[in-house]
């Protein structure tokens, strides 16, 4: 049993690491949380604001104060305030 192990020393230890490397490469980090995110067209009512908006969609997968900055970032809003646009984007977390 000991000669065999021996012999396959190098073996067992490469198909180890590769196993520990691969499983490091898949597991996610929490730098790519806003990078696994879905994104989905909504049409909002005239008088909507961005808070509004993030109590409906935010699905906890960020803060409420996250989610307001994503919204005004990614639809070029000027307020934090009533949306002056129809239809916006919003995040949807990755299922």
């Amino acid at each position: 049993m000991m000669h065999t192990i021996r012999t396959h020393a190098f073996s067992i230890v490469f198909y180890t690491l590769s196993f520990a490397f691969i499983l490091f490469l898949l597991t996610p980090r929490p730098d790519e949380k806003v990078d696994q995110l879905l994104t989905a067209s909504v049409t909002v009512d005239q008088d909507a604001t961005v808070e509004q908006v993030a109590k409906v969609y935010n699905d906890g997968s960020m803060t409420d104060q996250e989610y307001v900055k994503w919204l005004i970032e990614n639809n070029e809003l000027e307020t934090t305030h009533t949306i002056s646009k129809n239809k916006i984007v919003v995040p949807i977390a990755q299922q």
